[in-house]
């Protein structure tokens, strides 16, 4: 399932969503622009309020809540546990 998603889409500052991701799809841990899994357009009129939204998104990214996977990578199990979320593979 995607609840990131429908949380995302209660949000204040939503605007839009694009992605290729639903469910049953496969997704790998983002590294960069070529593997993020969608975009997401926020606007509002007060700053603050926008950048609660973008908190709660990266809150989301942060604790692997966008999704619910059907078995987590190695990768990701490790990076949970770790908390090694801002380390950059290359």
């Amino acid at each position: 399932g995607t609840p990131g998603y429908d949380i995302i889409k209660t949000l204040p500052s939503f605007v839009s969503m694009e992605t290729g991701v639903g469910i049953g799809s496969y997704v790998e841990h983002t590294v960069d622009l070529l593997t993020c899994v969608g975009s997401v357009i926020l606007v509002h009129d007060d700053k603050e309020i926008v950048d609660k939204d973008i908190a709660k998104i990266r809150e989301m990214e942060k604790n692997n809540e966008l999704f619910e996977l059907k078995s987590k990578s190695r990768l990701m199990n490790a990076m949970s546990t770790l908390k090694l979320q801002s380390l950059s593979f290359s």
